[in-house]
């Protein structure tokens, strides 16, 4: 059995592992949905950010993808996992995670360029969980952000922790990518944060999980030459 097999067994068991947890938590001990949502998605999201020290190819990841897209839509259409589909509101947010992690990781294999799937991934595992945590803390004591007549279901609050959090992921994982705090480095933090906060405040019924991701990816990207 080779190293890459193996690992992936033990990963499938780990992410299996974050599943029953989230259920534990919200069967028995009762914590709301929104917190074991959470708790499933941020632990996933960090969990995963060790993929480029075992693989170095991205189709076991590209298997696992698939496996734990497939057992989340069925989980979804079944009513099962209650710990991730038990709210009122419609989400994809699920069942694009399993997307964003793989896609993400397959597109930074490709170009050789582990940082095209650490920052992304560290905003959805932090960023995005640090929002939606204020958002469900604060939420009804703060204001929704309104452009025009059109209301977004994004609090100011929720977006503002979402920009910081990013912003100062990007700064220094870029440190830790190039070596440096230069002009390029900070204006690339600047513009991946303030795109990824635009991005997540638009969009709803948790398509920020992809959305988010790849735009970093994108603006990542452009930057590539100047860093």
């Amino acid at each position: 059995m080779s190293t890459e097999l193996l690992f992936t067994i033990l990963y499938t068991f780990a992410f299996g592992a974050i599943l029953a947890t989230g259920e534990i938590l919200h069967a028995i001990l009762k914590v709301k949905t929104e917190y074991t949502r959470k708790f499933s998605h941020s632990a996933a999201s960090l969990l995963s950010l060790t993929f480029p020290l075992v693989y170095s190819s991205y189709e076991y990841v590209l298997a696992m993808g698939i496996i734990f897209f497939l057992v989340l839509l069925i989980a979804e259409h079944k009513d099962l996992l209650h710990s991730i589909n038990d709210v009122t509101r419609k989400t994809y947010g699920g069942i694009l995670l399993p997307v964003a992690i793989c896609g993400t990781f397959v597109i930074s294999v490709w170009m050789n360029d582990a940082k095209l799937f650490i920052i992304p991934v560290l905003m959805l595992g932090v960023s995005d969980s640090l929002a939606g945590i204020t958002g469900v803390a604060f939420g009804s004591r703060v204001r929704k952000i309104i452009i025009h007549k059109l209301r977004l279901n994004k609090t100011y609050l929720g977006s503002s922790v979402f920009f910081i959090s990013s912003l100062v992921i990007s700064i220094y994982t870029l440190h830790w990518f190039v070596g440096n705090f230069s002009t390029a480095t900070i204006l690339a933090a600047i513009t991946v944060a303030l795109s990824a906060a635009i991005v997540e405040a638009f969009s709803s019924k948790g398509l920020d999980n992809f959305t988010v991701p790849f735009t970093t990816l994108i603006i990542l990207s452009m930057f590539n030459a100047a860093l």
